[in-house]
């Protein structure tokens, strides 16, 4: 543009003239300042040195052109930065407050309002008293108020509130509160919200429905400053909140994204839940898509899960329907994951989340953890490695809950030196959560240890040590306790907390100091009159606190509350009495529970005789399961402890934070569906539930995870114990073939159990898991069910049902039930001889079985001699006449020479073949057929050794060196009757080489060529005999592969049979 027309416009601001200056103003604004290079020029030509003046004057007409001017070149940056320097806030300020014309009040407002977009700007506007004026024009509204006039005056009012060093002072105005005020009256006016006189509801004038968005954005940013006197001013004169849901059905983005941002206050949620906001957002997300999170309105699931928090709104949520969208929200988000254990403590509540889906929900959790989960135990750690890890933790950082953690540490000191050394814990993933729940701090804590199992786990110990046991027993953590919330920490909120963790959220609004100033930008969430262009929907309406805070790890629902610590010892509210009280149920307890539960006595106290132990009960299996591990009872100073305890971070997005959760939350759907030491619940259980619990997926994640986390003996240790100590399970876990992999479980470990912690934990947990599988199967129930499925089953469950169950059930009585009486031992047979199942398991189970029916190793029972020698053959021929030898010819020609008489005088069949009337008695040279030279000589070494007398008492047994020879001459040993040498030497062959390696090759032997000898005997070895899973498998593999397969079943079969009914 010509600079030149532009400053000969100019020119004319300069004259007295009145009608010259408005003409001038008029061209100004038609023709100059219509795009960004008029503007330009406009500044470059000193066009706002000759306008501002003009503000001061008293002529309406020309002040209105001048504003309106001055409203729109500010949209420049540098012009709004060249306005700021030429100091006109206070005529602006000073307009507001004395003129009265609507439409020159309005035009102010919006110049303040653009010219509060930059930073600096805004700062000076509220040092010249601007937000006092503009609520000036707000509270003292009337009808010749416009509504354009007020939506600058709101407008003007936001920008000055991205000062957040202001923000305090503007609460002190009541800035806030007027503002609500007006949504309010507005409201009222259409109908919107009820008014006294009942007037109804009518659609609004467009200005004065932009009026309501203007309010509801502004709003939306006060939102973000989440203190308790913000969120009282927006409630106005009470009925705010109320306003805002009732708009959700015109302007649903904007007064929605408003209701949520308030979620975040604690002290707001049960008045928003009054105000209909649970039933309002429920029903915005079933019209939408409910199953599919996509379509719902953005933050909806921190929203719902913000708003269980409170005890009001969780039962709004249920009776609206909105347990099923929390559970759909679960699948993606960890805030819902976690608000899901504000209802662990609602009995009808939970029972709703489990007919939505929870357990599924929660198995596929397991799930995807599982496959991604590394091993983490505690494998060869050195103490300077363990040093050096309470080293790295007594460096980090103490954050949020030291406050918790002081009140109680010195006011429970009793309970904390009892707790302390696994209540706190030296690493970083245990599985510990904490939520805000009605003005209480819950904190969910895996409290079973596992890290000094060794001082319960240790089958050898001194006197000493058992007595320690002994005096800790008060102490240990129940696995399977009747009390589901073992673990479970209450803390009321300290009324000072507050003041220490307002760390306000980001606003997320647009920087001050970037990008362009024109609320057509992102920059702005408004748009003036006169300059309005396209806006990003994504950055207009994210006024969403931005901190991670939730109901969950770390982070209470104050949004100020983020990447918070807990103490895992945190207690309920304390009493004088709650340092000595050992109960945890005790309404005095600083551990006390809010479920009502049954008194569980005092069966750790109760003392069996000897007969009664040997009849296992379940209880008694889960005594032991509980008892598997202790509490330190060592004591130290109370500042360490707190120091201690202050350190357990907790990242409530982290993979830690959501297993805990799901463990939690699992850990509460068995206390309502199984039970351990005896019935629970009164009202029956669904059969989908406990099928559901009982899944494949579910049991071998649960499984998985014992195996590869850190504490085996935690939550998921006692939600096993849950399921597998209810009856009703029994069926499901036979099906998915449990006992199975309880089995590996209990002879595999990771790594060596004398080097892990956890390795060992495993085994004997699995092997208790075992034993109370047995008790269940063998009980009535069991004994029913079982044989029915054996009897009338599907062909699969048949044939899981036969190889499952010598792995677990151990009385003879049943045994000959279940395999004879319902036909289980043919079931079992007929699988392996058809090879429908696993050869390692098949194994297995005839090994179980065999020791079940007390099939005894036969190497154990040969202990005749001491030892054993390899010898050679020397015939001693030395003063023998030569009629008195006698040459043996074998089939390959070779010859043995040997004393005739000392063999007449021993064998009745040499001395038949040699004194006799045969023809070898005239013979020099005797032919026998079927010998070789080896076990000819080592025969008559025998022989010569005294080992066909029955008065032999020889301790050091002559073997030959090959396993063949020895066989060999127990057959000659038959052949030529030498009744004594075939025992002794079978003996010998038993004790001395029935190995692993040898055993399938003695069976080969005794079928082909051994006449049976000494087949029973490695059968039986075979079952019984000390080896590995591995060379017991590769020995029945060997023979299996061979013609000998049916036969060695039926040697089996037969073996167990004879057993069973003896």
């Amino acid at each position: 543009m010509d600079k030149t027309y532009v400053k000969s416009v100019l020119e004319g601001l300069k004259s007295s003239s009145s009608k010259r200056i408005q003409e001038s103003l008029v061209k100004i604004k038609s023709t100059i300042i219509i795009n960004d290079k008029g503007i330009k020029s406009f500044r470059e030509s000193g066009g706002i040195e000759y306008l501002l003046p003009h503000l001061r004057k008293p002529n309406e007409r020309i002040l209105d052109l001048s504003l309106s001017i001055l409203g729109n070149v500010c949209l420049d940056e540098k012009c709004s930065l060249l306005i700021g320097k030429l100091n006109s806030y206070g005529p602006l300020v000073s307009i507001l407050n004395t003129v009265c014309r609507d439409s020159i009040v309005g035009r102010t407002s919006r110049v303040i309002g653009n010219l509060a977009q930059k930073l600096c700007n805004a700062e000076h506007l509220h040092n010249f008293g601007a937000v006092k004026a503009l609520l000036e024009v707000i509270n003292n509204r009337d009808k010749s108020t416009s509504y354009a006039t007020l939506t600058m005056a709101v407008r003007a009012i936001r920008q000055l509130w991205m000062v957040k060093d202001k923000r305090d002072e503007m609460l002190r105005l009541h800035a806030v509160q007027s503002v609500s005020i007006l949504l309010t009256t507005e409201c009222e006016s259409i109908g919107i919200i009820k008014s006294s006189t009942g007037k109804e509801i009518e659609d609004p004038k467009r200005s004065q429905d932009d009026l309501i968005v203007g309010i509801l954005k502004c709003l939306g940013y006060f939102t973000t400053y989440l203190v308790g006197n913000c969120a009282e001013q927006i409630q106005g004169d009470g009925r705010g909140y109320l306003c805002l849901v009732a708009l959700t059905k015109r302007h649903e983005t904007i007064a929605l994204k408003c209701l949520m941002n308030l979620c975040y206050l604690s002290t707001c949620r049960p008045v928003l839940g009054t105000a209909g906001l649970v039933e309002c957002l429920v029903s915005i997300i079933q019209k939408k898509h409910a199953t599919d999170m996509a379509w719902w309105p953005d933050g909806a699931a921190k929203a719902l899960a913000q708003l269980s928090g409170e005890a009001v709104n969780r039962s709004r949520l249920r009776r609206s329907g909105g347990l099923s969208l929390l559970v759909t929200a679960a699948r993606d988000n960890a805030h819902a994951m976690h608000a899901l254990l504000q209802y662990v403590f609602d009995d009808s509540s939970f029972q709703l989340l489990i007919q939505q889906g929870l357990v599924g929900l929660l198995t596929d959790k397991l799930t995807d953890h599982i496959s991604t989960m590394e091993f983490e135990h505690n494998f060869t750690i050195g103490q300077n490695e363990a040093v050096k890890r309470k080293e790295k933790h007594k460096n980090e950082s103490i954050a949020v809950y030291d406050m918790v953690v002081s009140n109680i540490a010195y006011r429970e000191k009793g309970f904390f030196k009892r707790s302390k050394s696994k209540l706190l814990s030296e690493t970083e993933d245990d599985l510990k959560v904490v939520i805000e729940r009605d003005n209480m701090i819950v904190g969910f804590l895996d409290a079973i240890d596992s890290d000094d199992s060794n001082l319960s786990d240790s089958d050898e110990g001194t006197s000493s040590q058992r007595k320690r046991s002994l005096k800790r027993k008060s102490h240990f953590v129940k696995m399977a306790s009747k009390d589901w919330s073992s673990g479970v920490f209450w803390e009321p909120k300290s009324p000072e907390w507050p003041s220490l963790f307002q760390q306000f959220p980001s606003d997320k609004s647009p920087s001050r100091d970037q990008g362009p100033l024109s609320p057509a930008s992102e920059g702005s969430a408004d748009m003036s009159p006169d300059y309005r262009g396209s806006l990003s929907k994504k950055s207009r309406w994210d006024w969403s606190p931005d901190s991670g805070a939730s109901m969950g790890e770390g982070s209470s629902t104050s949004p100020y509350w983020t990447d918070n610590q807990w103490s895992p010892g945190s207690s309920g509210p304390s009493s004088p009495f709650s340092i000595n009280d050992e109960s945890s149920d005790s309404e005095i307890s600083g551990r006390y529970s809010p479920v009502c539960s049954e008194d569980d006595g005092d069966e750790d106290q109760k003392k069996t005789s000897t007969n009664a132990i040997a009849e296992l009960k379940a209880t008694q299996i889960a005594q032991e399961l509980d008892t598997e591990l202790t509490i330190e009872d060592d004591s130290s100073d109370e500042k360490a402890l707190a120091e201690d305890i202050s350190k357990c971070k907790i990242d409530m997005k982290s993979k830690s934070s959501a297993m805990a959760c799901v463990m939690v939350l699992m850990f509460r759907v068995t206390h309502g569906t199984c039970t351990t030491c005896g019935s629970i619940r009164d009202d029956s259980v669904p059969n989908h539930l406990t099928d559901l619990l009982t899944s494949r997926e579910c049991l071998h994640g649960l499984l998985d995870y014992v195996e590869r986390c850190q504490r085996p003996m935690g939550r998921a240790a006692r939600i096993l114990v849950r399921i597998v100590s209810n009856h009703l399970c029994l069926l499901n876990l036979l099906r998915h073939r449990i006992p199975l992999r309880l089995h590996q479980m209990s002879v595999r470990s990771k790594h060596p159990t004398d080097q892990c912690i956890q390795c060992k934990q495993i085994n004997k947990f699995s092997s208790k898991l075992l034993t109370q599988l047995s008790l269940k199967a063998e009980s009535s129930y069991g004994i029913g069910k079982i044989s029915y499925h054996l009897l009338k089953g599907t062909t699969s469950m048949k044939q899981t049902l036969s190889l499952t169950l010598p792995y677990f059930v151990r009385t003879e009585k049943v045994l000959k039930k279940y395999l004879i009486d319902c036909n289980g031992l043919n079931l079992l047979f007929s699988s392996i001889a058809e090879a429908k199942e696993d050869i390692d398991d098949c194994v297995t189970a005839l090994v179980k079985l065999a020791n079940n029916v007390h099939i005894k190793d036969p190497k154990i029972l040969e202990n005749r001699y001491r030892s054993n020698v390899h010898v050679t053959y020397d015939p001693i021929l030395d003063n023998l006449a030569p009629d008195d030898i006698v040459t043996f010819q074998l089939d390959d020609s070779s010859t043995v020479k040997a004393n005739k008489v000392f063999l007449c005088q021993h064998s009745e069949v040499f001395s038949a073949m040699l004194m006799g009337q045969f023809k070898e008695s005239i013979e020099k040279c005797v032919q026998i057929k079927n010998v070789s030279k080896p076990a000819l000589e080592h025969l008559f070494t025998l022989l010569q050794c005294g080992l066909n007398s029955s008065k032999n008492d020889i301790e050091i047994f002559p073997m030959a060196e090959e396993l063949e020879t020895n066989l060999e001459v127990l057959l000659l040993a038959d052949r030529f009757l030498f009744d004594k040498l075939k025992e002794f030497l079978s003996s010998a062959i038993l004790q001395f080489q029935l190995a692993p390696d040898t055993a399938d090759k003695m069976y080969i032997w005794s079928l082909r060529d051994g006449m049976g000898f000494l087949c029973v005997e490695s059968v039986a070895y075979l079952l019984t005999g000390q080896m590995s899973e591995a060379e017991r498998v590769k020995s029945f593999q060997n023979i299996l592969n061979l013609e000998y397969k049916d036969q060695l079943l039926e040697d089996i079969k037969s073996m167990l049979l004879r057993q069973l009914i003896k």
